[in-house]
């Protein structure tokens, strides 16, 4: 499935989209709030100022994708591979990222106000503060 039919079905109502492959797929500045992409392979997409607000990416492969400026308030991210994930000037409140893999994801100037990332692995993260997560646990 590309974008263009994502949208549309999107569109026409449809939210569940369960490992589904987006990988590469550019769905910048789409809106996608309450959509259900778990255990989806989105490797290297564009969601940058997408908004994805109470969306489900539960164990999806989000390995290297640009969430730069995207809404991602109350979405779950259970589980999900983040590695190298970009959430620059992102807003994660209340996002759940339980037991997810952030390692070497980049966080600068993201807002994680109420952010669960209880068991997370954050091994290099770019903190908000611009800070290595391994310097704030010090």
């Amino acid at each position: 499935m590309n974008a263009e039919e994502l949208l549309q079905k999107y569109d026409a109502g449809e939210r569940n989209f369960e490992g589904i492959n987006l990988a590469h797929v550019n769905l910048a500045g789409a809106d996608l709030s309450g959509i259900n992409l778990s255990k989806a392979n989105l490797v290297e997409a564009n969601l940058s100022g997408a908004n994805l607000s109470q969306a489900n990416l539960r164990e999806a492969n989000l390995a290297r994708v640009n969430f730069t400026e995207a809404n991602l308030c109350h979405a779950i991210l259970l589980k999900a591979n983040l590695t190298e994930a970009q959430f620059g000037y992102a807003s994660l409140i209340g996002a759940v990222l339980i037991e997810a893999n952030l390692v070497n994801a980049f966080m600068f100037n993201a807002v994680v106000t109420d952010a669960n990332f209880t068991d997370a692995l954050m091994k290099g993260v770019v903190m908000p503060d611009g800070s290595d997560y391994q310097q704030v646990l010090v």
